[in-house]
């Protein structure tokens, strides 16, 4: 039995989007941040950065979001992590890439003009989405001329790096990012929220 530990953001979401993709029995436990429960006793045992999202599987814990999606998909021996090492190789290149590039700047976005003001924190740092925003915008075209030429990120098969770039991604409807300008990665991000797996997440993920 699978624990995650978090809030229904990108980080959490990489690694509930694997659970279902793989079927894993789990259950979502929300972090509350505003009280203090990522630094409480019982969490640190889990996490002791403090951090959120973790996982808890039996007695084995684990954090660091990258991490738990491998982790569960090498458990479930799932082929979202595929065994040929040229294609592992692959699926790690792109959740780097998106862990320190394209994600990260979506992210940083989403904390500006989203989180900041959802939690009270004031209004965005025009010089920070500004700069952010640039980055996304060159960062995308490479994503965009990939994905001409692949379904999904390694080859023709959904891997755990399409549901990682899909947490980040998405965060483009809340931000009012269009992607008409990107239509292949548009039509991507189409297909993968359309599966099943992806939408049961979305029920179980949830704020409340």
């Amino acid at each position: 039995m699978y624990r995650l530990y978090g809030i229904p953001t990108q980080n959490t979401l990489k690694a509930a989007y694997v659970l279902d993709a793989v079927g894993a029995d789990y259950e979502f436990q929300k972090v509350d941040l505003s009280k203090g429960e990522q630094k409480t006793e019982a969490f640190l045992k889990v996490n002791p950065i403090g951090k959120v999202p973790a996982l808890k599987h039996n007695d084995f814990t684990l954090f660091e979001s990258g991490a738990l999606c491998r982790y569960i998909a090498n458990v479930e021996n799932s082929p979202l992590y595929p065994t040929d090492k040229q294609k592992r190789a692959q699926v790690d290149q792109w959740l780097d890439f998106f862990t320190c590039h394209l994600g990260r700047w979506l992210s940083a976005l989403f904390y500006e003009q989203v989180i900041k003001k959802a939690s009270g924190r004031g209004e965005p740092d025009k010089a920070r989405c500004e700069e952010a925003l640039g980055f996304v915008n060159q960062q995308i075209l490479p994503v965009e001329k990939h994905l001409s030429q692949s379904p999904y990120f390694v080859g023709d098969q959904l891997t755990i790096a399409d549901l990682v770039a899909f947490a980040y991604i998405e965060q483009s409807a809340a931000l009012n990012y269009d992607l008409s300008p990107y239509p292949h990665t548009k039509k991507w991000l189409e297909k993968v929220g359309s599966l099943d797996s992806v939408k049961k997440t979305k029920t179980k993920v949830q704020w409340g």
